[in-house]
């Protein structure tokens, strides 16, 4: 398609999403015109999430002063940190809620804290290349080189347990 999706018709985004699912270029038109219903709609809030914001944007969970209300979901700010537009930010509001409302003594659960953890990291990249091993162009004796020094060291052990490198 030559024009913005906006400007596109239902058959015309199915023929798009066709194409990108690898389906026979030759098949798409009759596909699209008969074989799927397709309803364009926008979303013209959805980049509410990712506008700039600072402190004062959003109001907190349970405002002060507040006995019987608070604010739940992505547009609340919670006490703890999190990013919104998540499943668990939407939980963790109401929880928050609740247990400041009825001072129940109990903790919203923690963040899990993946940002600079080596393990989420490497676990992902190993997910990104399809669990497949790093592969060390050139001859054997540069791979061999670079795995020696990486033997017996925490990052060599990293490495081999999230499927990064083999064992050779």
């Amino acid at each position: 398609m030559k024009k913005p999706m906006q400007d596109c018709s239902g058959e015309e985004i199915t023929q798009k999403w066709l194409y990108h699912l690898g389906v026979p270029v030759e098949d798409i038109p009759e596909l699209a015109a008969t074989g799927a219903m397709t309803v364009p709609v926008m979303m013209p809030y959805v980049t509410a999430f990712f506008m700039p914001r600072q402190a004062g944007d959003r109001p907190d969970v349970v405002p002060e002063g507040a006995v019987n209300f608070a604010f739940i979901g992505q547009f609340a700010e919670s006490r703890e940190r999190d990013c919104i537009f998540t499943t668990e930010y939407s939980v963790r509001t109401p929880m928050e809620a609740v247990y400041t409302l009825l001072d129940v003594e109990r903790g919203v659960p923690e963040v899990f804290n993946s940002t600079y953890d080596i393990r989420m990291l490497l676990s992902a990249t190993g997910r990104l290349r399809d669990g497949k091993e790093i592969d060390i162009p050139g001859p054997a004796f540069v791979r061999n080189l670079l795995m020696n020094k990486l033997n017996k060291t925490q990052i060599g052990a990293l490495l081999r347990e999230f499927g990064i490198v083999g064992d050779d």
